[in-house]
């Protein structure tokens, strides 16, 4: 017969103890943590299983969290907007009101500081920033992206930034811009075309213009030139028309028996009696605002018919002047303050002044408020009629602004929007993912519990027995 020895017994007593004692020690420890799976050799492909849905997650939280950066910076932006809209429609208000004809000199000043103020708020608001980065530069968020600068003497505001998009990965090979630069909303040029004020008579010529913004065309009023009908009359120019702003030809006609003087179309001017100092300068102006100022104290009573000319020169710098023959429909002008180049027909040109240029669709929204607010103070002296093709002028430009603004708010607010979806969709699919890694690697703990029990008793159970197994004495020895 084979006997067993004490060794063997001992060795596979010792067997059992250990097994039990680790199917223990492994529930316990399952018990502890509350996983299933605490190293890899506890289930090989449990554990790779797990691995793969960590990563998931941990790449899940990582777009979460730039979902909400880019709804908090999308968030302010829009709110942003929102405030420059609200000001841009009381801009608009007050331009209507000081487009009224009941207003008064002094109620413009008003208006136009009131306006001021509104474009300083606004370029405030362009230049916001969410923590240290501007909100409207395009990816250039270290700089403010609008500065005031001064060009050809008259205050203007440029875009420092960049046109470029800030772009967010929302997902695998998934990007959403994140914000607009401030050129396509406080700046955007659509281009319609060259448009004069119409003060003047200058026009836009046959070729293309390469100008942005606004300029100002200045038409000068260089001599007039009297015919002999006019001195056979009586009738001669104060100063020398010194003062006249007629450019081109001009019909002058005195009706003997009405008493009076008329330029053009013009209303007629009553000629004051003989000895009157008002005769000394009668202001005769034509239907299309030229002025003309004439000395009728040595009139002789005769009536008359007579083309008076007015000659003059333009410029675009104020520096530069071309002498007109109203005849070129094509004058080519430069800015040599600027650069641009512009293209005048001066055949309808008929007074002199300072003539509104702007390259249609291509004023900014500062600009356009700091022109309104200079023709509401009328600084170049205009009268009604030019005063309010200025003001319209601006009217169109604002109104073009205002709808960028608008456009922009909603564009943020849609991004917002679908951030917003975006976010939800991740938490779910984050709240699916959690779920089927609990699945994998989290422990039954009812079962985990019993199994416990299980081995708990299992080694108790084997232990009892082992002690009996191995209960030694001399005897044994002796046998």
């Amino acid at each position: 017969m084979i006997r067993p020895t004490q060794a063997s017994t001992f060795a596979q007593v010792q067997r059992g103890l250990f097994a039990n004692l680790a199917r223990m020690v492994r529930a316990q420890e399952q018990v502890g943590s509350g996983k299933r799976i605490n190293r890899p050799s506890d289930d090989p492909v449990g554990a790779s299983q797990a691995l793969s849905l960590r990563r998931q997650i941990a790449g899940d939280h990582r777009y979460l969290s730039a979902v909400q950066s880019g709804r908090t910076s999308l968030d302010a932006a829009s709110g942003a907007l929102q405030d420059a809209a609200g000001l841009v429609s009381e801009a608009r208000a007050l331009l209507l009101q000081g487009m009224n004809g009941t207003q008064s000199a002094e109620d413009r000043r008003v208006i136009a500081g009131e306006i001021r103020l509104i474009r300083s708020q606004l370029l405030d608001i362009a230049n916001s920033k969410l923590g240290d980065r501007y909100l409207f530069a395009g990816t250039a968020t270290g700089v403010a992206p609008f500065a005031n600068s001064l060009a050809g003497g008259r205050s203007s505001v440029v875009y420092t930034g960049n046109g470029d998009s800030q772009e967010l990965l929302v997902g695998l090979g998934v990007s959403v811009p994140v914000n607009l630069p401030g050129n396509a909303i406080f700046a955007a040029e659509q281009r319609t075309g060259t448009q004069y004020a119409g003060l003047t008579g200058a026009a836009h010529g046959k070729s293309a213009d390469q100008g942005s913004g606004r300029d100002y065309l200045v038409v000068r009023h260089d001599a007039t030139i009297a015919p002999p009908a006019l001195a056979a009359a009586g009738v001669a120019l104060v100063q020398g028309g010194a003062g006249d702003t007629i450019l081109g030809a001009h019909v002058l006609s005195v009706d003997a028996a009405a008493g009076t003087v008329q330029l053009d179309g013009g209303v007629p001017v009553p000629i004051p009696p003989a000895g009157d100092p008002a005769a000394l300068d009668v202001v005769v102006t034509s239907d299309g605002g030229s002025i003309l100022h004439l000395d009728l104290s040595a009139w002789n009573g005769s009536g008359l018919s007579a083309t008076v000319d007015g000659s003059g020169s333009i410029s675009i710098d104020g520096t530069n002047w071309t002498a007109l023959d109203f005849a070129a429909d094509d004058l080519e002008l430069i800015d040599s303050l600027t650069g641009s180049v512009t293209h005048v027909d001066t055949r309808g040109i008929h007074r002199a002044g300072s003539e509104l240029i702007t390259y249609g669709g291509s004023v900014n929204l500062f600009d356009a408020l700091e022109g309104m607010a200079d023709d509401l103070e009328n600084l170049d002296g205009l009268d009604a009629a030019g005063l309010s093709a200025r003001l319209n002028t601006w009217l169109v430009e604002l109104d073009r602004n205002q709808q960028n603004v608008l456009v922009a708010t909603g564009t943020l607010g849609a991004r917002s929007a679908r951030l917003s979806s975006l976010e939800l969709r991740i938490q779910d699919a984050n709240l699916q993912l959690s779920s089927v890694l609990s699945n994998v690697e989290d422990a039954d703990i009812s079962q985990v519990v019993l199994e416990l029990t299980r081995s708990e008793q299992n080694l108790q159970l084997a232990q009892a027995s082992s002690l009996r197994l191995l209960q030694n004495t001399l005897l044994n020895f002796l046998r």
